[in-house]
């Protein structure tokens, strides 16, 4: 298991939570919605990068 050192904002946590595909988001971890979580390994199985995954479903990157 990897360790997340990356510690979310409150104001962060609340643009995270903005997102249809998050369920929730806390300082520490974000829990996607598992119809994203399917779609996105799906899409990364037929050669799309995570960040143009992420980015075509609403997330900003500079806070994932």
């Amino acid at each position: 298991m990897s360790e997340n050192i990356y510690i979310y904002t409150e104001f962060q946590i609340k643009e995270l939570e903005k997102n249809p595909n998050i369920i929730s988001a806390s300082k520490r971890s974000i829990s996607y919605n598992p119809e994203f979580k399917t779609k996105a390994v799906k899409e990364y199985k037929k050669g799309k990068s995570l960040s143009q995954i992420f980015i075509e479903h609403g997330f900003n990157l500079e806070i994932i």
